[in-house]
């Protein structure tokens, strides 16, 4: 396996790992909503945050799957997975 595929490996585990995490806190909050409203807030920003990684997980994928099959558009996916690690990162950077 190609150095550069195992980078993008790593990323794409990470944002399943993440996403997975994200998702299943919003269906135990989603469910408990009704039982505790003061966790209705919270909905909003994780799903917010469940979104970015979603979308990180999907384009880390297609990243993923280009590199190992080589196939032609496999710059632009990973100039995709780029893009959108950068612009989550920028996201989710603590402001002072």
């Amino acid at each position: 396996m190609r150095p550069a595929a195992v980078l993008i490996a790593i990323v794409f585990g990470s944002s399943a790992a993440i996403s997975f995490g994200l998702v299943a806190t919003v269906i135990v909050l989603f469910v408990l909503k009704g039982k505790y409203p003061e966790y209705g807030g919270e909905l909003v920003p994780l799903m917010k945050s469940s979104s970015w990684f979603l979308l990180l997980l999907a384009a880390s994928g297609a990243s993923l799957y280009s590199t190992l099959k080589e196939l032609r558009w496999r710059r632009a996916a990973v100039a995709a997975m780029c893009l959108i690690l950068l612009g989550s990162g920028l996201y989710f950077w603590p402001r002072g």
